[in-house]
């Protein structure tokens, strides 16, 4: 399928693909490497810069694209389109039949549209770390694109690198495009999101300006310095990382960035959806914007993006 950011297919046309070779172009452009800007002189902080983190390589996003390509990944997308309707047709209490034929998904005509995006989250080193210097603020967690049905619904595909095997594959789709939304605004600085709160920041030299309502709330309107930001994160996720004697007490299994849950004080949902997660560690889920943003409620099954009343900007 072409990547239709211009053009829109019928529901009766026939998806063969997310992408197919117009994504390469999409994704190379989605992903270009995110330099740290120099901080305003009337924000300037003194400390040393932080370390960028690491960005994808043209290898790397070869092999998202072909994923993203593939049919499985189509039957996949349409499939979660089919059973986001489901939902939104159902009562809470209803229990729904995750099974959807390829002719019910190929009839949600799924596309994606405008590149991917890289997404990075708050980086579980920088939390243990007492020095700014030594670890990058965020970490690469996954590429996001948008994807859309033929009656208008959106998600976003998460593409990430198995641990394991080294492939790249589609780990994710998830109702709504927060993740694409909030990674597109950089504009040459480096966008992350602290997924505890679901705030999303951007990272101005050594200041941390935030990017939504939970950001704001957590920093306030006028950021604040990494070395202060990094003292936030330490007090507050530092002793429920993994490995911690909080985790390993089972208490929510640990909330920090690598164990992350959804946040206790968040709202009941207000939107649904369908999930595919498949392959996905507890430490990817939460650098992809878990807490606070979806709850998981089983493969293949049903999630629920939880719409926290602060996670709009």
């Amino acid at each position: 399928m072409t990547n239709t950011t211009r053009s829109r297919l019928t529901p009766h046309s026939r998806p063969s693909g997310l992408g197919g070779a117009s994504l390469a172009a999409g994704v190379g452009v989605g992903i270009s490497v995110l330099a740290l800007l120099a901080p305003a002189a009337a924000v300037a902080d003194d400390g040393a810069r932080p370390v960028a983190p690491a960005s994808v390589s043209s290898a790397d996003r070869d092999a998202a694209t072909k994923a993203l390509a593939s049919q499985d990944t189509t039957d996949r997308v349409g499939s979660f389109f089919v059973r986001l309707a489901e939902r939104e047709r159902a009562t809470e209490r209803d229990t729904l039949d995750a099974g959807v034929t390829r002719a019910e998904a190929a009839a949600q005509a799924p596309r994606l549209v405008g590149p991917a995006v890289p997404v990075y989250s708050l980086n579980p080193d920088f939390v243990r770390g007492r020095s700014t210097a030594a670890e990058p603020v965020a970490e690469f967690a996954y590429l996001a694109s948008e994807a859309r049905s033929a009656s208008g619904a959106t998600a976003t595909v998460w593409t990430v690198r198995d641990a394991r095997t080294q492939r790249w594959t589609v780990a994710n789709v998830i109702s709504g495009t927060d993740e694409v939304s909030f990674g597109r605004k950089g504009a040459g600085d480096l966008v992350f999101t602290e997924p505890q709160i679901a705030a999303w920041y951007a990272l101005d030299g050594n200041r941390v300006l935030p990017l939504n309502k939970s950001a704001r709330d957590a920093v306030g309107a006028r950021g604040t310095s990494v070395a202060a930001y990094q003292d936030r994160v330490h007090d507050r996720y530092a002793d429920k990382l993994p490995g911690s004697d909080y985790q390993r007490s089972g208490q929510f299994g640990g909330d920090g960035p690598a164990a992350a849950q959804p946040a206790p004080d968040a709202p009941r949902a207000t939107a649904s959806d369908g999930s595919s997660s498949a392959g996905l560690s507890g430490a990817q889920l939460a650098a992809a914007g878990v807490a606070g943003g979806a709850l998981l409620i089983g493969a293949g099954t049903v999630a629920v993006r939880l719409r926290r009343r602060t996670a709009t900007g």
